[in-house]
């Protein structure tokens, strides 16, 4: 949702946006059910918009949920030390798109072996997860 705040605002794109919907309708764009509880939380327009696009988001299935828990047992940094509201759309994100073979869009830069917490590309990576930088539109990992 970077381009929406920053570099592409629907009021200046708005063809881009009708094409992100047209995507979506295509079954191209999907998203776990948990990214828009977390857009919930700002109630903002960007919410508005997504809500709008409710069959983009898909619900967990057994082999997501699996996978989520593949994910933060594997890499327990990775898990948030609070959540206000439980919501953390992250590994959702990493395990529908490790379900589905689809590709990991994400504004998060990898980080080094030595960090704390490793990062969306990281953890793609590990799990041969093909990731694409959405800020820069560059190529992170397929392996």
């Amino acid at each position: 949702m970077h381009g929406w705040k920053r570099d592409y605002p629907p009021d200046v794109f708005g063809s881009l946006w009708d094409n992100v919907v047209d995507l979506a309708k295509n079954k191209r764009l999907i998203a776990p059910y948990e990214v828009l509880l977390e857009l919930q939380r700002g109630g903002d327009e960007i919410y508005k918009w997504a809500k709008s696009l409710d069959f983009m988001f898909l619900e967990p299935n057994d082999e997501v949920q699996q996978i989520v828990s593949e994910i933060v047992n594997k890499y327990p940094s990775f898990v948030p030390e609070e959540s206000k509201d439980g919501i953390w759309a992250d590994p959702y994100v990493i395990a529908l798109a490790k379900a589905f073979n689809a590709v990991v869009v994400t504004g998060e830069k990898m980080v080094g072996p030595g960090a704390k917490t490793p990062k969306i590309p990281n953890i793609c990576r590990d799990l041969q997860i093909q990731c694409i930088d959405s800020t820069a539109q560059t190529h992170i990992s397929r392996l």
